[in-house]
């Protein structure tokens, strides 16, 4: 399939405040946006068109749990954990892989920051033609010294032009301080999950709590181990991975000292609202942190904190219900150019002449205002008709034959 050529569309939406009505893009045989205009003239498609949604956090290899509902954290952790062992562990992996890309795809969304457990999501997110990052994640709460080393250095991967790199140490929970260092020290772009729950600053704080135990029936609680760390930003401060090449994940209980080390630091917060949804969790004060000048992104999470399908634009629509104070604008460029800042993708998320060809078109019923498509699409209300990736349409419904052909 050749470079889509020329896209005319009732609107064209740029950014925060900036709508082409009608507007044209052209895409170059390289994939990539060469002119970006007002439509002059002729017919124009009832598409609302904005630049690919990104997906900021994601793990695309967990699939959703199976049996009663966990009710704690903890649980949770546990029953993922249990789900993610098995005998047929990769190959369940890929094809979890692949049906979650296909519903991102559907939903809009055209580049991801994926967390890779297994070393097998960048083949298929090549294969799938999907940007963004692929994060490896890093688990290792009892690996010190060398053995940090080793670890990280073995996790390690090349990115490829469309999707870069990065390590993932996975969480103050999971990983040591050890573990960290050496990530930061292996590689330019981490993620983080970060003060994701109560009982995390718990064990941090006191070594106590059922995630010291559930640490110890994995066999994973040091002898002797005793924390320090007042919070999990300070654990990142100290390692000296807070900045803006590490990607804060959740920051559900972070704190106000928290969040002056993370504004001073310039790192950027990704939340859930699928999983906030999921654990019936009150909303942290993003309005606030945005108003700081701290820059947030959106993301989906995994199956297995999210009530129904993969979705960027179900994303959107939560936000809008948990913060009915962000505008459509703001939530839009917090699944678009603001996602792919905080993955360290600034060329992905946006219309611009110069950057990759990743479009969503939303289809419009009938002429609406741009403020009203706008409104439309963020709150869910508009089907997804096509994306393209780097140039070549998928059209919605037809991503998984496509993936595969």
């Amino acid at each position: 399939m050749s470079p889509a050529g020329v896209l005319r569309a009732q609107h064209v939406w740029l950014g925060p405040g900036r709508v082409l009505s009608p507007g044209e893009v052209t895409i170059d045989a390289r994939g990539r946006i060469a002119a970006v205009r007002r439509a002059r003239g002729g017919r124009v498609a009832p598409w609302f068109l904005v630049p690919g949604l990104v997906d900021a956090h994601v793990h695309l290899q967990i699939g959703a749990l199976a049996g009663p509902r966990p009710r704690t954290f903890v649980e949770w952790l546990a029953a993922v954990i249990a789900a993610r062992r098995g005998a047929n562990a990769v190959q369940d992996a890929v094809a979890r892989t692949e049906a979650s890309i296909a519903e991102l795809l559907d939903s809009g969304c055209t580049a991801v920051g994926e967390i890779d457990s297994l070393g097998t999501s960048p083949a298929v997110l090549r294969r799938a033609g999907l940007a963004g990052r692929c994060y490896q994640e890093v688990l290792g709460y009892d690996v010190f010294g060398r053995a940090a080393r080793a670890l990280v250095a073995a996790r390690a991967a090349r990115g490829t032009r469309a999707c870069a790199s990065g390590l993932s140490p996975h969480a103050p929970y999971s990983c040591s301080f050890d573990v960290l260092v050496a990530a930061r020290r292996s590689a330019r772009f981490l993620t983080v999950h970060v003060a994701e729950a109560r009982e995390e600053i718990e064990l941090l704080a006191s070594g106590r709590g059922p995630l010291r135990a559930l640490l110890a029936r994995l066999g994973r609680w040091p002898a002797g181990h005793r924390p320090v760390w007042r919070s999990p930003v300070e654990w990142l401060r100290r390692a000296g991975a807070l900045g803006p090449r590490t990607l804060l994940v959740h920051m559900q209980e972070a704190t106000a000292a928290d969040l002056d080390l993370v504004r001073a630091a310039r790192a950027p917060i990704v939340v859930c609202p699928p999983t906030i949804r999921w654990f019936e969790r009150t909303p942290p004060d993003v309005p606030a942190w945005r108003a700081a000048g701290i820059r947030v992104a959106l993301g989906t999470d995994s199956r297995a904190s999210s009530p129904g399908p993969l979705s960027m634009t179900a994303a959107m629509a939560e936000a809008r219900r948990l913060w009915p104070g962000l505008s459509p604008e703001h939530v839009l460029a917090m699944a678009t150019s603001d996602a792919a800042r905080a993955i360290g993708r600034p060329g992905l998320g946006r219309i611009a002449p110069g950057a990759r060809a990743d479009l969503c078109a939303y289809r419009l019923p009938r002429a609406l205002a741009s403020g009203s498509a706008l409104d439309a699409a963020t709150a869910g209300a508009l089907p997804v008709h096509a994306v393209w990736l780097a140039g070549r349409r998928r059209l919605a419904g037809r991503v998984r034959r496509a993936m595969r052909a």
